[in-house]
């Protein structure tokens, strides 16, 4: 068997495996408790506070707590997406024309949202890099594994459940 015989067999069991996760999460009501307005508000709720709590744990606590806190932000990111059905990651074959109608939306409004925290961060360590240089030609940037850490997990939080909030908040699947 080639190489390419193994990539596109592969490709025929992910793609087989993905059909098979997709029909038993849409038709799944083990997890309906997770699906009502209130629960997802909960969701997102938590799932925001846990971000936070990130560089919190990281910079003021620890590695440890740090990476504590990122085990638990998994957690309720994955409860999330079940509370959406996991339509945020769905392939566009598996979803209605309504769903995914929906989806692209979520989309359009989480990249806004995404891109809004990173120019807002951006923003804020151009001014602090400013304010804190003592000569406008040379500066010194001195990170921590913390810091480093913190906001990495922080945001790519972010990017993986940002779909995911959008469209629990929007309360339409």
């Amino acid at each position: 068997m080639t190489l390419k015989d193994r990539w596109i067999a592969g490709k025929e069991r992910n793609a087989a495996a993905v059909a098979a996760n997709a029909d038993k999460l849409m038709a799944d009501t083990a997890y309906d408790r997770y699906r009502t307005r209130r629960a997802r508000l909960l969701l997102v709720g938590g799932y925001l506070a846990l971000l936070v709590l990130i560089p919190v744990a990281y910079l003021l606590v620890g590695q440890l707590a740090g990476l504590v806190v990122v085990i638990i932000t998994a957690g309720v990111w994955s409860l999330l997406r079940v509370s959406v059905r996991t339509i945020a990651d769905l392939p566009d074959d598996y979803l209605d024309e309504r769903q995914l109608a929906v989806r692209n939306a979520s989309y359009v409004e989480s990249y806004r949202y995404l891109g809004s925290a990173v120019a807002l961060a951006a923003t804020v360590g151009l001014i602090t890099f400013v304010v804190k240089g003592s000569d406008l030609d040379t500066w010194e940037v001195t990170l921590t594994w913390g810091m480093v850490m913190s906001a990495f997990w922080a945001f790519l939080g972010l990017a993986l459940g940002l779909s995911s909030m959008v469209l629990a908040l929007n309360d339409r699947v």
